[in-house]
């Protein structure tokens, strides 16, 4: 990274740490409204000590850093919002996606991407905000803003980067779905953005429930390599993505 990207970078980060101080005041009752909405999923086996999470990871990157991957998950789940880790895919998901990288992409997940959301705001399960929302309507209009930050933070990261795009989970990619604002917001501002970048933007399934090693299997190619397969599939996942509002 150069001096002047990495520069940027600082800036993005502090920001993003910025803003989650902001939401997070704006929100005095998110924890209570969490605690109810894991009681009412039966999901109350944990503690909330993190309802908005910054991903200390981020801080882990120096200008010395060679990221390779943006990686875009959904939202922070159990583990990430745990006081001592506040890092982001650090639970299942994040293991298989550690595993994966490694193996089929040469890539060290933990030193060479940088993983944000699409929203900081914490749920036991990524469908359980819609809940959250009934529970605390407070939270609608700081979860739709945040996907809006997130969208603009991911492509200031990818020019201070040169890096490829990896966005995780498709399923509320859609018109009513959670991340509506956020592919919204994506779809904006990739539209005015230089080519090269919507070019290194991948759509991929969950790594959760093994969703995307199924997919990954079902459309791989015969003597295609993983990598191979990887770039065509996030591609034509784009296509289908950004073409749905």
């Amino acid at each position: 990274m150069t001096e002047q990207y990495f520069s940027e970078f600082v800036k993005i980060r502090a920001d993003f740490g910025q803003r989650i101080k902001e939401w997070t005041l704006g929100l005095p009752d998110l924890d209570q409204a969490l605690m109810q909405l894991a009681t009412l999923s039966g999901e109350n086996n944990y503690s909330i000590e993190t309802p908005i999470v910054y991903n200390r990871a981020l801080d882990d990157i120096t200008r010395e850093s060679d990221i390779k991957w943006i990686v875009v998950a959904d939202n922070p789940g159990k583990k990430e919002q745990e006081a001592g880790r506040q890092r982001y895919l650090v639970g299942t998901s994040g293991m298989m996606a550690e595993r994966f990288f490694m193996k089929e992409l040469s890539v060290d997940f933990r030193k060479e991407t940088a993983v944000i959301n699409k929203t900081p705001i914490h749920s036991p399960k990524t469908a359980q905000l819609r809940k959250l929302v009934q529970i605390y309507p407070e939270a609608k209009p700081i979860i739709e803003e945040s996907q809006l930050f997130m969208a603009s933070m991911l492509l200031c990261l990818q020019a201070c980067f040169d890096a490829k795009v990896w966005v995780m989970g498709l399923s509320e990619l859609r018109p009513a779905g959670l991340f509506s604002a956020w592919l919204a917001k994506l779809k904006e501002l990739y539209k005015s953005a230089e080519k090269k970048y919507t070019d290194e933007l991948y759509f991929f399934n969950h790594f959760s429930m093994g969703s995307f090693s199924a997919d990954l299997a079902r459309r791989r190619k015969p003597a295609e390599s993983a990598h191979e397969a990887v770039l065509r599939i996030g591609t034509e996942n784009r296509t289908i993505i950004m073409d749905r509002f």
